[in-house]
């Protein structure tokens, strides 16, 4: 059975205010997967070259099949979108965002007073709350461009990842899932505490084919693996990409991915590694990938750069400043987002720039 990975549909209700009722869809698609098992090549198999039997491929023009009807059943959650039924009480945006100065340094004493929201050009009037968010715990996706093109960076940035678990990543609060692509998409890691699992992981990591699917590995990052947020504001969703911002075959769009992200409130942190005097055609697109999703795009020029980086990275996503108000306009589709500080200081605002509203 092919495995198409399927363009979103943007009919559909955010992930945060929204119940799945497709478990009969998704079902009827396992059984038809599970009957054909034993005539495809399993996707999922522990074949001694990788620390984990639990990792999946997701390839957008190859065969495959479960070895089991559980199997099966997560298979098809990649494939078919299941049916959505809106749960609305009151239409509701939340908003995490941080604030730095013109030397980059973050500012935390801000107050509701020093700042206007602006939803599709009309100034928001309410905001229903308003808070100071400190030491967050994190929900991470941890996703390596493992193709051709950066195949003289890929152990810079797997010590970068691994620099990453050790002193980043807290057990006590945190999860991280792994996750590499080339040609293929392929989870090495499922979310855990562990940084042991993670670590492992990381070392049997190899070359995913001869193509740079980028906006696959994003899509595929953000689509299944962060769970659903019961309570807003509670955990910072953050997908940390390793990757030159090259794409040469994805299904997928850059847009696709953004407007992907902006709906599970996910921010992305983008780095590339190369000299800094040199200009890479793909940092233009890691900017905007992080940029319009409230991350930040950074350039590692050495090794000994990482420590600096990761610091500064995980102050701002623990860090945030969180506010939540109801639209000026409830109009279906998607509203553009913009703050702007109301003091006379130039302060550097990093949100998502947009969210997509639905009709209730």
């Amino acid at each position: 059975m092919p495995l198409d990975i399927l363009k979103p549909d943007w009919g559909l209700a955010d992930r945060n205010s929204v119940r799945k009722t497709g478990s009969t869809v998704a079902l009827v698609a396992a059984l038809a997967v599970y009957a054909a098992a034993a005539e495809e090549t399993p996707l999922a198999r522990d074949d001694g070259n990788t620390p984990s039997a639990n990792y999946a491929t997701l390839t957008p023009t190859t065969s495959s099949a479960l070895p089991a009807a559980d199997g099966a059943i997560r298979m098809a959650t990649y494939s078919v979108y299941p049916a959505y039924t809106i749960r609305r009480t009151a239409p509701e945006v939340r908003l995490q965002f941080s604030v730095a100065d013109e030397r980059g340094q973050l500012v935390t004493n801000l107050t509701a007073s020093d700042f206007r929201i602006f939803d599709n050009q009309s100034a928001v009037h309410q905001i229903r709350q308003f808070s100071h968010l400190e030491d967050l715990p994190l929900q991470l996706g941890l996703l390596l461009d493992v193709s051709d093109s950066v195949q003289k960076a890929v152990s810079h940035e797997k010590l970068a990842t691994q620099y990453f678990v050790q002193n980043v990543l807290r057990p006590e609060t945190d999860r991280a899932f792994l996750m590499a692509f080339g040609r293929d998409v392929r989870l090495w890691q499922p979310s855990t505490a562990e940084p042991t699992k993670l670590s492992q992981a990381l070392q049997g990591i190899q070359q995913l084919g001869y193509a740079t699917n980028l906006y696959d590995g994003l899509f595929a990052a953000c689509f299944r693996q962060f769970p659903l947020a019961e309570t807003p504001g509670l955990a910072q969703r953050v997908v940390v990409l390793f990757s030159d911002g090259e794409d040469t075959g994805s299904l997928h769009s850059m847009t696709d991915v953004i407007t992907l992200a902006q709906r599970n409130e996910i921010q992305i942190y983008a780095i590339s590694v190369h000299a800094r005097q040199k200009l890479s055609p793909g940092d233009a697109v890691l900017q905007r990938l992080a940029g319009e999703t409230g991350g930040q795009f950074f350039v590692a020029g050495a090794d000994q750069e990482f420590p600096a980086i990761f610091a500064e990275m995980e102050q701002q996503m623990r860090t945030q400043y969180y506010v939540s108000f109801r639209p000026e306009h409830e109009t279906p589709g998607f509203h553009a987002l913009r703050l702007e500080m109301t003091g006379p200081q130039k302060l550097h605002v990093r949100a998502r720039q947009g969210y997509y509203f639905e009709a209730p």
